[in-house]
């Protein structure tokens, strides 16, 4: 398989999936942030911690990281078509 389509393979998910994230688009980054309260929530109820959960990630930081992948997606995007133009 040649490397530009493998390239290809790889960046476009990672620009959709980033993109989708990054500008939260129905709600994602939102339910994301949802989902880890949720999974902190549980595993307080699980061991009996009744204190507050420290909360890593914000709505803004799932959305950070989805312009970083959508960003590292769009790189590879662009080296694949590179790749297929400087390939004889």
């Amino acid at each position: 398989m040649p490397s530009y389509v493998f390239l290809m393979v790889l960046g476009l998910p990672a620009t959709v999936a980033g993109c989708w994230v990054a500008f939260n688009v129905r709600g994602s980054a939102t339910a994301m942030e949802a989902s880890q309260q949720r999974g902190h929530d549980l595993r307080a109820a699980s061991t009996g911690d009744l204190s507050e959960p420290v909360r890593w990630v914000t709505a803004f930081g799932f959305r950070a990281f989805g312009t970083a992948v959508g960003l590292g997606g769009i790189v590879l995007i662009l080296a694949s078509v590179a790749e297929l133009l400087t390939s004889g």
